[in-house]
């Protein structure tokens, strides 16, 4: 019961706090101009996931499991940390990246000391740990916020991944991980409304940096409470793949695959003529399906295990290869019916 009230209250309070964020960063002309990178045509005000954190935060006050343990204290300084960086660079548009990688990483190693204070490892393997945690947190921050370009898409993906997380630790009886994903559920759906279908305000990198950061420390938490690998991270598998397929592509061309871009499998699939709705609702779909064979791994055998990861990674693959499917599918045939002036212009070079 006390989980019901604290996600009923954290919805509201993520409803209210949107709304007032929308008036108050409006008037201070807190705008997402768009750019090279962008999917939408006029500028929208940026930092509404303040509403997100803000009812996150309070479901999980009003929870209160754990939250004073090494997990609650974990996720709030994520969020918090991880946020107000993200705040500053709303406001200011300004924050070298170098700065915000450092600011980042200080963040990161604080949730990860947070999490092993009290370790039982080795001073070496608790290094190690350490080190592929805050790696894992940052990393997954920045691909979050990569992530963040078409209206819906990262609720989508915050309510589809808490949801599962917050099951899986049902099951697990790991409620500190119950409570912080379930809370993430409602501070995303206190805020979608505002995002999707039409998009009357952004997550900024306030909301994205937050929700990164929060879905990052809850796969930590559960992994380091024994949780299966897959389990944990089905949910969050597509914006991983997305966003290394496409920095890994864009190191391939020699391409500053630090710059603004287009060319992740979402946006690729918005240029194709996909309406943001129907690419929010491919992700959304493929996410469930990603979660629910990667829960597999808590109750199958081996070879149910090998499957589902192997429908895991079908999934996956074939989300990646779908725009150059729809191109290809679309693309005019050659005019002699043979073979195409550009191939043969490339044959005879």
């Amino acid at each position: 019961m006390i989980l019901l009230i604290a996600v009923a209250g954290g919805v509201l309070s993520g409803i209210a706090t949107t709304a007032l964020t929308i008036r108050v960063l409006g008037r201070r002309a807190v705008l997402d101009v768009p750019n090279q990178r962008s999917s939408h045509a006029r500028p929208t005000v940026r930092g509404g996931g303040i509403g997100l954190a803000t009812g996150t935060l309070v479901a999980l006050a009003i929870a209160h499991t754990d939250l004073v343990g090494s997990s609650g204290i974990a996720l709030v300084i994520a969020g918090l940390s991880f946020g107000a960086i993200g705040f500053a660079d709303d406001l200011t548009s300004a924050l070298p990246p170098t700065i915000r990688l450092a600011l980042q990483l200080v963040a990161a190693g604080a949730v990860v000391a947070v999490l092993w204070q009290h370790a039982s490892h080795g001073i070496f393997l608790t290094a190690l740990i350490g080190a592929v945690a805050t790696l894992w947190i940052v990393s997954f921050v920045n691909a979050f916020n990569f992530m963040d370009g078409i209206n819906g898409i990262s609720c989508a993906e915050t309510i589809v991944a808490g949801v599962a997380f917050g099951l899986i630790a049902r099951h697990e009886h790991q409620l500190a991980l119950q409570a912080g994903a379930l809370a993430l559920v409602a501070g995303s759906i206190g805020f979608a409304p505002f995002n999707f279908p039409t998009a009357r305000v952004f997550l900024g990198d306030v909301g994205s940096y937050f929700a990164g950061a929060w879905l990052a420390v809850l796969v930590v938490i559960g992994l380091r409470g024994s949780i299966p690998a897959e389990a944990m991270m089905a949910p969050v598998a597509l914006y991983v793949a997305d966003t290394g397929v496409t920095l890994a592509r864009r190191v391939h061309r020699h391409e500053a695959w630090q710059q603004a871009h287009r060319q992740h499998t979402y946006q690729r699939l918005v240029d194709l003529g996909w309406s943001h709705t129907q690419t929010t609702g491919l992700v959304f779909a493929l996410v469930t399906l990603c979660s629910v064979l990667g829960s597999v791994s808590l109750f199958g055998s081996v070879t149910g295990r090998i499957a589902a990861d192997c429908g895991v990674g079908a999934l996956i693959t074939g989300y990646l290869v779908l725009p150059g499917l729809i191109e290809h599918r679309h693309s005019p045939p050659p005019r002699d019916g043979r073979t195409s002036r550009a191939f043969r212009s490339g044959a005879d070079r």
